[in-house]
């Protein structure tokens, strides 16, 4: 499908494989610009009837739009079936209201121009606005684009929270889908194992599935300046939150290079690195969301096809900053350490922590950062 569609009074702009649906099947997708915005009904009234709405203009205002929309929620959906009973008919009518609504509010969108400035007054400053929602670096080809209000709150309240970090002495902001660097322990694991390999004098470092962005920076204060500090993920919206946070952070934020978006190795093509930090999803179970890719691994894979390349790509004297966790019980840590044996690793050092966790059938855990080496 083509991801690009002319609006009228716009231009061609790109949308965003998760909305494509949305915009390309309807008939009309309809420019609301400034003076226009204050017609709340029509407005209304076009996305009832399945249009698409482009608005443009003040920010309050389009947030009015937004508010008048979810008033008149029960005028989205039509009457329930009067040979119903009464109460099914209420709770069918309440469950198709909130439905109706969720989608009416996807078709109201706003549109940014090429460089990611929204187009209303005044602009929320919301770099890589794009990447943030879900889209790899330079897919809209120098194009405008498109983004549902919703998204775009949903962006601005995630990275309105923060996250204290004691090894850092600073705070962080995870965006949507991007793990919260919550667990100090964790953290601090990372930090002591740093400061372990620190007298190997690494000169490249590479953080997979930098998430945040925490394991980054830390790499950079444990070994200094002289060391390159490498970064992906496989979200483009962790790419987009780890170069935030660099951003915030560092006087010299091009200290640390963050590579597009891929899965596990394949941005780093060509590279070889003294230390390779990688915090591994440590729950065996089955992904059900963009959210639990940072924690979900069904049958171990994601370890196994680390494990499988990373040889590749870390140097002869090397080591592996392996970050695990005990969560899916022993089984999961047998079969870990088998896939570590079989890779030719070995342990130089582990670091750990025990932590309370808020589960009924096993109130703790064992975090593990593991170092290690090439036999």
């Amino acid at each position: 499908m083509n991801p690009f569609y002319f609006v009228s009074n716009i231009g061609e702009l790109y949308v965003p494989a998760e909305y494509r649906d949305i915009v390309f099947a309807r008939p009309r997708v309809k420019l609301f610009a400034h003076q226009e915005l204050g017609h709340l009904n029509r407005i209304f009234t076009h996305i009832r009837h399945g249009g698409v709405a482009v608005v443009e203009g003040e920010w309050e205002q389009i947030l009015v739009l937004m508010e008048y929309i979810q008033r008149h929620k029960q005028d989205l959906v039509q009457q329930p079936d009067r040979n119903a009973k009464r109460r099914d008919r209420r709770d069918s009518h309440r469950r198709s209201a909130s439905g109706a609504l969720k989608e009416a509010l996807a078709r109201l969108m706003c549109w940014a121009d090429a460089d990611g400035v929204l187009q209303v007054d005044p602009a929320p400053t919301l770099p890589y606005l794009l990447e943030f929602a879900g889209e790899p670096t330079g897919v809209n080809e120098g194009k405008p684009f498109l983004l549902p209000l919703i998204k775009i709150q949903k962006i601005q309240d995630a990275l309105a929270e923060t996250y204290p970090i004691r090894a850092l002495n600073a705070s962080l902001v995870a965006s949507e889908n991007v793990l919260a660097p919550r667990s100090q322990e964790t953290i601090e694991c990372f930090q002591e194992a740093l400061q372990h390999v620190r007298s190997d004098v690494p000169s490249k470092v590479a953080d997979i599935g930098c998430g945040s962005g925490c394991l980054t920076l830390l790499a950079r204060q444990e070994l200094g300046e002289q060391t390159e500090v490498y970064a992906s993920d496989l979200l483009p919206e962790a790419v987009a939150t780890t170069k935030l946070n660099i951003q915030r952070l560092l006087p010299n934020p091009d200290s640390i290079t963050v590579l597009p978006a891929g899965d596990l190795f394949d941005p780093f093509t060509s590279h070889q690195f003294d230390v390779i930090i990688f915090n591994a999803p440590w729950v065996v179970a089955r992904v059900r969301n963009r959210a639990e890719l940072a924690i979900h691994d069904e049958k171990q894979e994601t370890v196994k096809r680390f494990f499988a390349q990373v040889s590749d790509f870390l140097k002869p004297d090397g080591a592996v900053l392996l970050g695990y966790a005990d969560a899916s019980g022993p089984k999961a840590i047998e079969n870990l350490e088998a896939i570590i044996a079989e890779a030719d690793f070995r342990m130089d050092a582990v670091f750990k922590r025990r932590v309370a966790t808020h589960r009924s059938k096993r109130k703790w855990e064992q975090i593990r950062v593991s170092v290690l080496r090439q036999k």
